[in-house]
């Protein structure tokens, strides 16, 4: 799965990204209007994983995870960062505030982007650790810092069943 996920071109266009549809929100978008979105996409192509998708404005970021996101505060989960593509089921969607000093696009450069997900299932500070760098791949950690209102628990989160929705 990991040569697969390494194979895919991050250099590529990506396709366009749907708005989380949650009620009561901006249509995705922050007090300022600026995009601030998640998406969690399960593919079951070459083994599931997940593709976790953020959106800062007009920054995108992917990243495949082959276990499900955890809530355990402390838990690492390894992401490789790839261009979106394809299609999947949506596991969750919501928004995502950028936390510190640097903006996303700094932080990522960097190598430490630490955000705050607000989904029907995530909820909490995570942070993103560049761990591994070459020529064509990012190895990362995502790391929980504090879990917010209850999501799923991590002994069923891989069995949950993604929504209806697909894209």
């Amino acid at each position: 799965m990991f040569a697969v996920m390494a194979d895919r071109d991050t250099r590529g266009t990506t396709p366009p990204t749907p708005h989380p549809r949650r009620p009561g929100e901006n249509g995705g978008r922050g007090a300022a209007g600026r995009n601030r979105s998640l998406y969690v996409i399960t593919r079951p192509e070459h083994g599931l994983h997940y593709d976790l998708r953020l959106q800062f404005g007009e920054m995108s970021v992917c990243w495949a995870i082959p276990e499900h996101p955890s809530h355990t505060p402390g838990d690492k989960r390894l992401a490789i960062r790839t261009a979106e593509s394809g299609l999947g089921a949506v596991w969750d969607t919501g928004t995502v505030e950028g936390l510190g000093s640097l903006s996303p696009s700094h932080a990522l450069d960097e190598g430490r982007l630490t955000f705050r997900l607000v989904g029907d299932r995530l909820h909490g500070a995570f942070v993103m650790v560049r761990a591994y760098r070459s020529a064509d791949q990012e190895q990362w950690l995502l790391i929980t810092k504090e879990a917010g209102a209850p999501g799923i628990p991590d002994h069923l989160g891989a069995l949950a069943a993604p929504s209806e929705e697909s894209w």
